[in-house]
């Protein structure tokens, strides 16, 4: 007997690409909550998955843990904070959800191997005045967005 499916769009394909779109709408779930705390457990229930299916799946599409690429995520929001306003760390960090800025700053420097107060003092952008050079620092530390359709490694 012939199949009819054509290879790479067969039943594989299709959870797959069902995949993709769980682990897409989990990180738009992330961007659009980044002040919150997050549990794995509210992005699992946003895929309709287990917990450990859906730490599985995400770590197999993106290379790194979903709580780790969230700290990533909302440490580029502070970073771009940073660069765009004058508001204070303090006041970056709360709008961020940390309720301790020195915690806050000690993730900053985690991701970005600077911490918040020399980021904004390299960038020229401090609380009284415009970038000393007309310009503010290029992003640090943060991967390209990974690619979400790329096929998971085969391992035997």
């Amino acid at each position: 007997m012939v199949s009819d499916e054509t290879p790479g769009n067969g039943p594989g394909q299709d959870a797959r690409s069902a995949n993709a779109g769980r682990i897409r709408r989990t990180i738009a779930y992330m961007v659009e909550h980044l002040n919150q705390p997050l549990q794995v457990s509210t992005l699992a229930a946003q895929a309709s998955v287990s917990t450990s299916h859906y730490f599985a799946l995400f770590k197999r599409q993106t290379g790194i843990a979903p709580i780790d690429y969230f700290i990533r995520l909302r440490m580029n929001h502070a970073r771009e904070l940073l660069d765009s306003t004058r508001s204070s760390i303090k006041e970056i960090a709360a709008e961020m959800g940390y309720d301790d800025p020195f915690y806050f700053s000690r993730v900053f420097k985690s991701v970005h191997q600077v911490a918040p107060a020399e980021y904004r003092r390299r960038s020229g952008l401090s609380k009284t005045g415009p970038p000393e050079n007309g310009r503010s620092m290029r992003p640090l530390a943060f991967p390209t967005p990974p690619n979400l359709t790329k096929q998971p490694r085969m391992t035997f």
